[in-house]
């Protein structure tokens, strides 16, 4: 199975779910203004992260999970505590796993980042 089938599931999946759990996220969110809460149920949340090029994000948390990237950027990421930024750049399609993180988050590319992130609870 490629990298792009498995995208594909990761993203397809929480999304056929998303009507019927739609009702359940609106007016739940207490995120950036970049994450939009699109499911919530006792399994998983979902978001749907758009940060335009230039933004920067607030120390914010995350539980565990995986981004799936739907873009190209550039970004420079902060953990809690941490002085030093580190940048990154993420190819469309990248399917990344994370462990629970508080951090700050800056897109310096000039490209949207848009990526769906499925945080398991």
């Amino acid at each position: 199975m490629t990298r792009r089938h498995v995208a594909a599931l990761v993203v397809g999946v929480p999304v056929l779910a998303l009507g019927i759990h739609a009702a359940r996220a609106q007016g739940r969110q207490a995120y950036p203004d970049t994450q939009k809460l699109i499911l919530d149920n006792m399994f998983v949340r979902v978001f749907d992260i758009r940060v335009p090029p230039g933004v920067a994000e607030a120390a914010h948390s995350h539980a565990r999970g995986v981004t799936v990237a739907l873009s190209a950027y550039d970004n420079e990421t902060r953990v809690n505590g941490a002085t030093q930024w580190v940048r990154g750049h993420t190819e469309s399609g990248e399917v990344k796993w994370a462990e629970p993180v508080t951090h700050e988050a800056r897109n310096v590319g000039t490209t949207e980042q848009h990526v769906i992130r499925i945080e398991l609870k």
